[in-house]
């Protein structure tokens, strides 16, 4: 079970600590059930929680790894990186455009967002770099115990 003691001291932090694990549990479920759950649990739960959650690809090589969040229409200055050795946590908002403000329909989520990754393997936090372009992040670190390893000819 979380402990509150990190937190923020709203009353909203044992709801945050289900909606984390019920993201992480079906990260890698149907896309669309995902997203609907999300944003229904987030908005049911009022304003002290993220609205919606981006989506996320981890890449591993021997030597880094990237993580890539889908924030499309998220001004880059919005957005807040926050990196620990082993957790990857993304922030932000999304401001809604006045020309949509009229529309019959709405599946753009706006507002804020929060997406925390737990990383497969130690980072070194001081690597991490972070570019936004065509609405993708990512988030580039380097391993700290190099997994390299190298070719023996046997004799």
């Amino acid at each position: 079970m979380r402990s509150n003691k990190r937190g923020n001291g709203s009353g909203w932090e044992p709801v945050t600590g289900i909606l984390e694990g019920v993201e992480q549990a079906v990260a890698g479920g149907w896309y669309p059930a995902r997203r609907m759950l999300m944003s229904r649990l987030a908005e049911t739960a009022g304003r002290q929680l993220p609205v919606w959650v981006p989506e996320a690809d981890v890449e591993e090589t021997a030597r880094e790894i990237t993580v890539s969040f889908a924030v499309p229409g998220v001004d880059k200055a919005d957005i807040r990186v926050n990196v620990t050795e082993t957790t990857l946590t993304v922030s932000g908002s999304r401001r809604s455009e006045t020309r949509a403000r009229d529309a019959q329909r709405r599946e753009q989520l706006t507002g804020e967002f929060l997406r925390r990754v737990r990383l497969p393997d130690e980072i070194k936090p001081s690597s991490a770099k972070a570019v936004c372009r065509n609405g993708v992040l990512r988030v580039t670190m380097a391993r700290a115990h190099v997994q390299a390893g190298r070719s023996v000819k046997v004799e």
